[in-house]
Parts: C-alpha cells; structure tokens; sequence
C-alpha cells in the first residue's frame, strides 16, 4: 500500500522504476464530496455528480517498502462522469496516466476534464437523474419527417463536437 487513505478510491496507478528509484501516481478519490463505497467516483445520492479525481504521487527508494513525498500532483479535482462518448451519452476515463522518470526525477502526464463545458442534452424531453451534471455541451436539431406510418423525429448528430463538450486534455507536472 503507497498511500492509505480512510476515505476515496486509489485507481489506475502507473510506475516508473530507474536507478533504485520508484515513482508512482494514480487517480485518487479521496476530495469526493459525495464519496460511498457503494456508488461509483462523483456520483452522488441524489443522482447527480461531482468534481472528484486528483492525481496523486509517491516515491520509494526502497524498492518499494516505504513510500514518501506522498502528494498531490493535479491542482484541479475534475468530473469524470461527462457524457462525452457514445454520441454523448457515456462516460469514459480509461487508464490514461503515466509517469517517466530518471533516478530521482519524474513527470508525469494524465488526462482530466477541467475543460469539458458542461451542458444539457435536448434529447432528455425529461431530464434524466444527473439533472444535467454529467451532460456536456451539444448542438443537436430535432427534424421530423413524414412516413407511410405518420411522423417520425429525429436528433441529429452533435453538430458542434469542437465547442468544449468534448474538451477531455492532457496534463502534466512534475511528480514526487
């Protein structure tokens, strides 16, 4: 165990191993505001969701038994739960963390969703249980056609998918 912690999930860790020297991050929810263990990262009791990932890291010099300079490396607990995928309607985080390193120096590098504009999604007639914290910025028409069976509407794609609701960066920083 690098860093144990009495509140949070420690998720996707990386590490880096040069000259005796281990440095490691990960995802670490312990500023969770709506932290349970039975829900999942940001989601809340009442259906909506919450900034809840940091970046935190730790380096051992001693293969590992002991770690120190244990820290967080983000400066912005981010959201992990916009609907950016699956035509804006899945979250998705994947593994996406890493850190080099050479002897007692190491960056790493993340992914987080600081930029992402939040947003609604005009196809939820009835909004659904994140009551638009998880939804991001789209621009959809709503057309309807004539058929031989009566009307038939539809969304279109998302028609602005540069304006910020798709906004998930890369970051770095210097790591313990």
């Amino acid at each position: 165990m690098i860093d144990n912690q009495g509140t949070g999930h420690q998720v996707f860790p990386d590490i880096s191993a040069d000259g005796g020297v281990l440095h490691a991050i990960w995802w670490d929810s312990r500023n969770d505001s709506c932290y349970s263990v039975t829900r999942p990262i940001g989601n809340c009791a009442d259906g909506t969701t919450v900034p809840s990932l940091d970046v935190y890291g730790a380096t051992s010099a001693d293969a590992g038994a002991t770690w120190t300079d244990k820290s967080r490396v983000s400066d912005v607990t981010t959201n992990p739960n916009y609907e950016q995928f699956d035509n804006r309607a899945v979250p998705f985080a994947g593994d996406y963390l890493w850190v080099t390193s050479i002897g007692n120096f190491a960056y790493s590098a993340w992914t987080d969703w600081r930029n992402t504009v939040q947003g609604t999604d005009p196809r939820e007639t009835t909004e659904d249980a994140d009551a638009t914290t998880a939804d991001v910025h789209q621009c959809r028409t709503l057309s309807t056609i004539q058929t031989k069976k009566g009307p038939f509407s539809f969304w279109s794609g998302d028609l602005c998918p540069h304006d910020g609701g798709i906004d998930q960066n890369i970051y770095g920083d210097l790591a313990p």
